[in-house]
């Protein structure tokens, strides 16, 4: 049987034959680092589903013939990590409410050579800031910091679960104007300019701060600005998961306020995925359990990808 702690399929070298007689995978680019595989290989054996999970190494240029491939084969679903949530929406026969909402496909459940495309972020992030702070996500006032593809995704879904206050910043511009006249239908939104005392008034009467970005601009390394941003009670949320020590989760914790990464929405994105692929209640406490012992693994051995 394939090890799929270690296996790394590449288009070439996708395998002839179902690995397992219910196969699956996590695609993108790269994919060493993903934790995926443990904590559906854990969900699977807990409730004795025949099922494996491997890792593939694709582009976005490569993603069709990979997708052909793997549907050819028989794989029964799949996850997909950026840059790749936009293009396999393209890809799928038909898209979930969730999918068509996000404008990405994260999970693909192949029935019958039908693709069907869903997005597990969105909910998934929503259980993990619910879980993380003890709230409930519909009644909070949120600022976004960073729009790319994950940010965009959780502000739209915040908009669909009727916040009463979006506030959108970011570097460029346009990307905040065209996300705010997209959702602004549902919630109330205000455009941040990308400065730091636009940023300060903004965040003065938020309950949540959620940063999307992917490197911390320099202003968030201020301790200056920090304390001026930064207060007690107020929820702020990573969604990065590594390095386990964030500076701004730190600094917020410092001041007093509530802090969390995105390992919260790993799991819950992944048990969300799980129930679609197997008709099954995902078994959350073994899922928790084995992402934290990857991770633990990962620290231990230094790996920072």
């Amino acid at each position: 049987m394939t090890d799929v702690a270690s296996a790394i399929w590449r288009l070439s070298t996708l395998p002839k034959l179902l690995p397992w007689p219910k196969s699956y995978a996590v695609l993108g680019f790269p994919i060493a680092h993903s934790l995926s595989p443990a904590i559906h290989q854990a969900a699977f054996a807990a409730i004795g589903w025949p099922g494996g999970y491997g890792r593939v190494e694709v582009d976005t240029a490569e993603l069709e013939p990979v997708v052909h491939r793997l549907k050819t084969i028989g794989f029964s679903g799949w996850n997909c990590t950026a840059p790749l949530k936009q293009e396999m929406f393209r890809l799928c026969d038909r898209r979930a409410t969730t999918a068509i909402r996000l404008g990405a496909v994260n999970t693909v459940v192949h029935r019958k050579g039908t693709l069907e495309g869903h997005n597990t972020d969105g909910k998934g992030w929503v259980l993990a800031v619910e879980e993380a702070f003890s709230v409930a996500l519909p009644q909070l006032r949120i600022l976004f910091l960073g729009l790319g593809g994950a940010g965009a995704a959780v502000a739209r879904q915040a908009s669909w679960e009727g916040c009463p206050l979006l506030r959108l910043a970011n570097r460029t511009a346009s990307r905040s104007l065209s996300l705010a006249e997209e959702i602004k239908v549902r919630s109330r939104v205000d455009v941040v300019p990308w400065e730091e005392a636009a940023l300060l008034r903004a965040a003065s009467d938020v309950d949540l701060l959620v940063s999307c970005l992917t490197e911390d601009p320099l202003f968030l390394k201020d301790r200056d600005f920090l304390d001026r941003l930064l207060r007690p009670n107020l929820f702020v949320f990573d969604l990065r998961y590594w390095p386990p020590t964030l500076p701004l989760l730190e600094a917020a914790r410092e001041r007093g306020a509530h802090a969390s990464n995105g390992l919260g929405m790993l799991l819950h994105q992944a048990a969300l995925a799980f129930e679609l692929w197997t008709g099954n209640a995902p078994p959350l406490p073994v899922m928790r359990k084995a992402l934290f012992a990857s991770l633990s693994s990962r620290d231990a051995e230094g790996d920072s990808s």
